[in-house]
């Protein structure tokens, strides 16, 4: 199949077809190196049984999800706060593009939908960690996010492989 140019993204209500695409795309970009979670060799297994967990949290509410592309080409998750001392505020998670689809500007256009929907939401503040030793910390300076801490050696990817995490905020307002 030819994947589709890049389109706008959209608010996705899980169906049945979204365990099995989801999975194939944090696969796919887990066998590729990206840092959403799983190390290169994490199982098959281990990998479906996070995209059933994470969709049942849309299901419930708990989390949004957004995505791009027919097959599936990027997902970005949104988590509100819970409760009243941080319902002011979300977590963007798991940004994933598809390793073939690096470079066409998705994860810039997932990004920015999820600070779109951040708005509409009344959000006033967003947060999201991304792993060091990547281009994923500066990558998210460029697009006018504020690092406010790392973590140092907080990620183990393996033998002798501990990461930095850093976090940055969104202020919406």
């Amino acid at each position: 199949m030819v994947p589709e140019p890049l389109t706008a993204p959209r608010l996705h209500r899980p169906g049945p077809g979204t365990v099995p695409a989801l999975t194939a795309l944090w696969t796919a970009v887990t066998r590729a190196g990206g840092a959403v979670g799983f190390v290169p060799d994490s199982t098959d297994e281990e990998i479906a049984a996070a995209a059933r967990e994470v969709v049942d949290e849309v299901r419930a509410g708990r989390q949004e999800l957004l995505t791009v592309g027919e097959p599936l080409a990027g997902v970005v998750f949104l988590r509100r706060g819970a409760g009243p001392r941080i319902a002011h505020r979300a977590d963007v998670l798991r940004l994933m593009v598809h390793p073939d689809r690096q470079g066409e500007g998705l994860g810039r256009v997932l990004l920015d939908a999820a600070v779109a929907r951040g708005r509409e939401l009344g959000l006033d503040l967003l947060l999201l960690s991304a792993r060091g030793g990547t281009g994923l910390p500066a990558f998210y300076t460029r697009l006018g996010w504020t690092e406010v801490g790392v973590f140092p050696a907080a990620l183990d990817l393996g033998p002798d492989d501990r990461r930095d995490e850093h976090w940055f905020q969104l202020r919406l307002g």
